[in-house]
């Protein structure tokens, strides 16, 4: 089933205007349960429930409350909300800066979203998406999406543009609040393992394809299993691991394991490479046999 637009925009550049359609880019899988009454196996009802009046209440009673201080509410009406939304609704991505990918920490991402020309907006589109990735720059904008003003970025990527939504400043923790061990030292011996380490597990490119929510696959697995009157065997988490006590020996033995698991690797190449090599060559004298045997027979016949 085609994508839907799940809102429209137009993105101001200078004095040009490019009408765009906005796809979502993600389509999280994660498994979800409903609650369910253990005798009949039928859904619950969530009940709205008044504890001043000790009494189950309408949605048509509820009003919208702001807390400006502990127990202290101010209500709002869906109009007044309507009126305080951003830009009055305004489809614009305003481009306010340009600058490189690599200055917009990854930490500020929150969602992606496909850009789609409209409205005979290809050639502006096109030449806006060009010309970012000649010079290897993304854009720094806002953008009103469902009455909230976002700071997005747009990206070249896939041969069209991008949109990412960020958190504002003010929405991302301070690394100050976490201990992060700045005090402790490493020793040159044990960065000089853990860079081998590094070393040893780095790939050219990411390659998503290779990862797999196998959480979600063995829920699926045993959802199914269970709805075929199977008996699912439930098996125990992985098992902890100790406490690193000698970082040394740690970096030692993981080099170890991972040069093991490479010569492993090799050898299982190696041998199917000369089974390859076995089945050629067989193949190659079951056809000079063949070729040979056919020469005999017509030299037969011409006698």
């Amino acid at each position: 089933m085609a994508s839907r637009p799940i809102a429209k925009g137009n993105i101001s550049f200078g004095l040009v205007s490019i009408p765009v359609k906005l796809f979502s880019a993600t389509r999280p899988k994660s498994v979800s349960f409903n609650l369910l009454h253990e005798k009949d196996k039928s859904r619950i009802q969530q009940k709205i429930y008044c504890p001043v009046d000790d009494a189950i209440i309408d949605r048509s009673e509820l009003v919208r409350g702001f807390e400006i201080e502990k127990g202290h509410f101010v209500t709002f009406t869906d109009e007044e909300l309507k009126g305080l939304e951003a830009s009055n609704g305004d489809p614009s991505i305003e481009i306010t800066e340009f600058l490189p990918l690599s200055e917009v920490d990854p930490i500020y991402f929150e969602s992606s979203y496909y850009l789609e020309s409209d409205h005979g907006s290809g050639k502006a589109y096109r030449l806006l998406t060009d010309a970012m990735t000649s010079t290897s720059r993304v854009a720094l904008g806002r953008y009103t999406m469902k009455g909230k003003e976002h700071l997005i970025v747009l990206r070249p990527y896939a041969k069209g543009l991008m949109l990412h939504t960020l958190y504002y400043a003010d929405e991302v923790k301070s690394a100050d609040e976490f201990d992060r061990s700045v005090n402790e030292a490493s020793k040159d011996a044990e960065l000089t393992l853990a860079k081998r380490l590094i070393d040893d597990l780095t790939q050219k490119k990411f390659e998503p394809e290779q990862y797999h929510d196998t959480y979600r696959e063995r829920v699926l697995e045993a959802a199914h299993q269970k709805a075929a009157g199977e008996e699912v065997t439930v098996t125990t988490g992985a098992p902890q691991r100790g406490q690193v006590i000698d970082l040394m020996a740690a970096l030692k033995a993981s080099l170890e394991k991972r040069g093991a698991a490479t010569a492993d690797r090799s050898a299982d190449i190696e041998e199917d490479e000369s089974e390859k090599k076995v089945a050629v060559n067989a193949s190659g004298r079951s056809r000079a046999s063949a070729g040979a045997g056919a020469k005999a027979r017509r030299v037969a016949r011409k006698k």
